[in-house]
């Protein structure tokens, strides 16, 4: 839920300073933004994202993390730690999150609000998902959701365009990637820049404000998000009533 916090606490931001934002653009960049948020942990077959559309996402993360591996393999320096399962390499940087960014902003631009449904879908699954994050189960839950989340936008959506749809893809992402920076093993955001001889040097927080992956700060960071976009989203409804 951390690109949906994120997302409806940067809406507030643009709101207290005057440039309100589309009551759809909130609504739907919030759930994109949640939904991708977990979009970079694809290169692992055991992950949420795995377990979100049943055997197609299980095949799709496999095949990625196999990609990943070897796209290390062959790129990484003679100091850079060998990967053996490709997580937390390619789909764990900047340059992924921007890319992937931008081809939902391409594809939103000539594909229009069916291609908007289609992120709807995928995204909405992935957000359900997010919710139960250790269960293996609910595959059929999560798709039933991206369905009718999709069926929703087609039916009441606004005119107009849909490239900014790769704003909130983008922004989940990033924040998937630097919530991981907080933590102990940390990601190689910043590649293929060569940092220290390394080309996948991983970036971490400074060791007092870094965490174990699924301990007790982690949850707590959780709250605390969702905290803060609870907060935004109280802000953006009196903005809107006032509209």
């Amino acid at each position: 839920m951390s690109g949906a916090a994120g997302w409806l606490a940067g809406c507030a931001v643009l709101a207290a300073a005057g440039h309100p934002v589309a009551v759809p653009v909130i609504i739907v960049g919030a759930v994109v933004a949640a939904g991708s948020a977990l979009v970079p942990d694809c290169d692992h077959p055991s992950s949420s994202v795995a377990h979100t559309f049943g055997p197609v996402s299980k095949w799709a993360c496999r095949r990625i993390g196999r990609m990943c591996a070897v796209l290390h393999a062959r790129t990484r320096t003679a100091l850079d730690v060998r990967d053996l399962d490709g997580h937390r390499t390619l789909t764990h940087t900047v340059l992924f999150a921007l890319v992937t960014g931008g081809l939902i902003a391409l594809g939103g631009l000539l594909g229009g609000l069916v291609f908007a449904g289609v992120v709807m879908f995928a995204t909405t699954g992935l957000a359900v998902r997010a919710l139960w994050p250790r269960r293996k189960r609910g595959a059929l839950g999560a798709t039933l959701a991206g369905v009718l989340a999709a069926a929703a936008l087609l039916t009441f959506a606004p005119t107009g365009g849909w490239w900014w749809l790769g704003v909130p893809v983008a922004f989940g992402c990033l924040a998937h990637i630097g919530g991981d920076m907080l933590t102990n093993t940390g990601v190689p955001a910043l590649f293929p820049l060569m940092l220290r001889g390394r080309r996948w040097r991983r970036l971490r927080a400074p060791r007092p404000l870094r965490f174990g992956t699924g301990g007790r700060a982690e949850h707590l960071v959780r709250w605390l998000m969702l905290a803060a976009g609870g907060v935004a989203a109280g802000w953006l409804l009196q903005v809107a009533a006032q509209m």
